[in-house]
């Protein structure tokens, strides 16, 4: 029978593995929570129900029968005074294996049925969306809970409540956003996971409900792939025990006609730029390819143009023989590097295109095949994820966009604050791999999601980078766990491939979201009040570190002793700055 049902924060995660055979008492939660919103915002907390046998859990009102036997059918059921019902949204959490093998809540799964095994706290996402027009006042809420074994009549069995106080405060939809994310797209993968022939109008329906989930987020950045397999596949080929195809292969196609001259097609990459264009990502199109191309050359991943000093891959059409062949002269891929330019300049997108250049490991090489490329396309500006110090003050004029990871940031921040005024373009930061505080892993806090929008806005950073979004390996929602430890699980992904051809959003995609919106709040508060520092006693409330150094992997530091892991302090952090916008007089 159902032995434990609960509220828990929008923050909770549930894991599956450890509490089996442990009592149903260890884990509680609320019966009634408050939230806060604003408008143009979201209300969202999670429903926790678990029994001491195996049950079913139905989100809708169509019947179900269980195909394990006469099981116990729970329906839940969710209402809000004065809110439509078609803004109400719940959505079963699935459980995902870490790479210890202890399996966390982690999906948003459209299934409406899902079986539960004894003694699982199972999650069910709760949201309410809040509409620009909403009326502020506090609406009430009610989580109805009702119980039925085959064909008897349903019984009430639980009556769980909540309030959303929603506040004066309009926030700005994700398009306008000032946080500039930039998460990396990966569309060969997604062709790969959705079974559509890649660059083909099935692909493209496909790849636009996964740019409708990164608009959600306030993605401002296109990902172009100008040649075949920049990253070499993230050096895929090396990995035996679980083999993924993680390459991605260039929006263009090259045509060499019979008298030798070349014709290059850029209308899937016009296409896919367009698409993003129309879901409100169009602050930046970056384009990789073009410069540090990864390489394995005792692999076979090598340069294929010898008097060219990086390993640009471009594939053409030889009409001659009909047989596809790589440019392996560097006048050739100088041609089509200035084709590229052009078309750039013609479409009228040259103010908002970087050259993307990721994690160059050498200075004197990036600076060799900068000073090249420079002299091939001289339109073209830069920007850089930089993992080593020393690029920070090389580069620091020509790089438009700099992106220092949080390391770099930690070991040279009196130079970052010093420079941040004399860089060109943006200033973000980002984390990957290897554990780093704060990160997005399957085994991370959802909290840490949520702190990357706050510690972006303490350390007046532009926004914040992820080479990740649809990087899964091969089969996503039942292995996820890849190359660990160096990619613990998590690393690849913040949505997941289903059946539908739309992703599926995460628990990290939504804790994610939530920071994003802390920090349009907190720019708002700043942008708009009188006073000095408006923030001066609000970041204590979460950071308990102010010393950005303190983050370095080095000082071996635990998430809890750098900001806090409480839900109730970022709902008073939240909760005090919307009454400091309040004080101040200013809304959106």
């Amino acid at each position: 029978m159902i032995r434990k049902i609960f509220l828990k924060h929008e923050s909770y995660k549930s894991v599956k593995g450890v509490m089996e055979f442990a009592s149903t008492d260890s884990i509680s939660g609320k019966e009634h929570m408050d939230i806060t919103t604003g408008r143009n915002d979201h209300a969202s907390l999670q429903i926790v129900l678990s029994g001491d046998e195996e049950f079913i859990i139905s989100t809708g009102k169509d019947p179900c029968f269980p195909v394990y036997g006469k099981l116990e059918n729970i329906r839940i059921e969710a209402d809000v005074s004065g809110i439509s019902k078609e803004n109400i949204t719940l959505q079963p959490v699935g459980f995902i294996d870490d790479d210890d093998q202890t399996a966390k809540s982690d999906m948003l799964l459209n299934d409406e049925i899902i079986y539960v095994s004894p003694f699982v706290y199972q999650p069910v996402w709760l949201e309410v969306a809040i509409g620009k027009d909403t009326a502020p006042k506090e609406y009430e809420g009610t989580v109805k809970i009702y119980s039925h074994r085959m064909f008897e009549a349903e019984a009430l069995i639980k009556t769980l409540t909540f309030s959303i106080n929603v506040r004066d405060v309009l926030l700005p939809e994700p398009k306008d956003y000032s946080f500039h994310l930039d998460l990396w797209q990966h569309p060969s993968n997604i062709a790969r996971k959705h079974e559509a022939p890649l660059w083909s109008d099935e692909h493209f329906a496909v790849l636009e409900e996964y740019i409708k989930s990164l608009s959600q987020l306030g993605q401002k950045a296109v990902t172009v792939i100008a040649t075949q397999i920049p990253w070499s596949g993230q050096y895929c080929f090396a990995i035996s025990n679980y083999p993924s195809d993680l390459f991605e292969y260039a929006m263009s196609k090259v045509i060499k006609e019979t008298n030798g001259s070349f014709i290059y097609d850029f209308t899937v990459m016009e296409r896919y730029i367009n698409l993003c264009f129309k879901y409100g990502i169009d602050k930046e199109i970056e384009i990789f390819g073009l410069i540090n191309i990864w390489v394995s050359p005792a692999d076979g991943f090598g340069g294929v143009a010898g008097d060219f000093p990086d390993a640009l891959r471009i594939r053409y059409l030889d009409k001659k023989d009909g047989c596809y062949k790589y440019m392996d002269k560097a006048e050739d891929i100088e041609r089509y590097i200035k084709a590229l330019e052009s078309f750039i300049i013609q479409k009228g997108w040259l103010d908002i295109t970087l050259v993307a250049a990721d994690e160059p490991s050498s200075v004197a090489l990036y600076r060799e095949r900068l000073n090249n490329l420079k002299k091939i396309a001289p339109s073209f500006k830069y920007k850089a994820a930089i993992n080593h110090v020393e690029f920070i003050n090389e580069f620091k004029d020509e790089i438009d966009d700099y992106v220092p990871a949080l390391t770099c940031v930690c070991e040279d921040w009196d130079l970052l604050e010093n420079i941040r005024d004399r860089i060109k373009g943006r200033l973000l930061w980002y984390v990957c791999c290897v554990p780093k505080i704060p990160n997005t892993f399957i085994s991370s806090d959802l909290l840490e999601a949520r702190f990357i929008g706050i510690l972006s806005a303490y350390m007046k950073m532009d926004g914040f980078l992820r080479w990740n979004y649809t990087v899964w390996p091969q089969k996503p929602k039942e292995r996820l766990s890849y190359k660990a430890p160096l990619w613990k699980s998590g690393d690849t992904n913040f949505v997941y491939p289903a059946n539908n051809g739309r992703p599926l959003l995460s628990l990290r995609y939504k804790n994610l979201k939530r920071g994003i919106e802390d920090f349009e709040l907190i720019n708002l508060l700043i942008k708009n009040s009188d006073t000095k520092d408006p923030m001066l006693l609000l970041w204590e409330k979460v950071i308990k570190t102010f010393h950005i150094n303190k983050y370095h992997p080095s000082n071996k530091k635990e998430p809890a002793e750098l900001f806090s892991l409480d839900p109730d302090d970022y709902d008073q952090f939240r909760d005090l700055l919307f009454d400091a916008i309040d004080t101040s007089k200013q809304s959106f």
